[in-house]
């Protein structure tokens, strides 16, 4: 890919200089705190911001670069002393099995959705595993996503304690009869039975038409 120097978006001078500390003061030194960049800067100054990170103790830096620069992704990982997380936007196995074999991400965030399903990204999550690494899948919003990424933490060997969420929030109407659902002291009981162990009432069913091949 060519390089110009107008194809990298500009934040307001001293902006990240300012809250990254400010952030850390206002919630002092036992919370974790976790960065994403989102794919926004380049080489050069991914590693200048991650150092700013470093020095405020926060736990990861989620895709410094665009997410597809895997070798510049390496750059900035081995310059860096925090972690590097990516992967929310990743669709290949190819992609996520060169980051993980070269040291390019720490933590490796497959979507559920945008990647495939659970055991695609289950294979993520193990190959992650074999190198010693861990995993926090990226949480897409609506439908049921937040109960398929409970389901798939709740089995993965090399999971986080902290991830993404997005709340209870759904326009499925459903019953849960082995959980509540709420989180207690930022814990949620993942629900057992089949399926992702709901029951979805069937008149929402009723509203649906199959797809058919014609």
């Amino acid at each position: 890919m060519f390089e110009t120097a107008d194809m990298y978006a500009v934040a307001p001078a001293g902006r990240t200089e300012t809250i990254v500390p400010l952030i850390r003061k206002t919630f002092g030194d036992n919370l974790v705190l976790y960065a994403d960049a989102n794919g926004f800067y380049s080489v050069d100054e991914a590693i200048r911001v991650g150092k700013l990170l470093q020095d405020h103790r926060f736990s990861f830096f989620e895709e410094p670069v665009f997410f597809d620069w895997h070798e510049e992704t390496k750059q900035v990982a081995d310059a860096l002393t925090i972690p590097i997380a990516g992967g929310e936007q990743e669709y290949s196995l190819h992609g996520f099995r060169w980051l993980i074999a070269h040291d390019g991400l720490e933590i490796v965030q497959p979507d559920t959705y945008y990647f495939g399903g659970m055991i695609r990204s289950m294979k993520v999550a193990l190959m992650a595993n074999a190198f010693g690494k861990t995993c926090t899948p990226h949480m897409s919003g609506g439908g049921l996503g937040y109960l398929y990424m409970m389901h798939f933490v709740s089995v993965l060997p090399n999971a986080l304690p902290y991830h993404e969420f997005k709340g209870f929030k759904s326009e499925v109407p459903f019953e849960c009869k082995t959980s509540s659902l709420a989180s207690v002291n930022g814990v949620v009981k993942v629900p057992t039975g089949p399926g992702l162990g709901v029951e979805i009432d069937p008149e929402f069913i009723k509203k649906h038409l199959p797809v058919r091949d014609t």
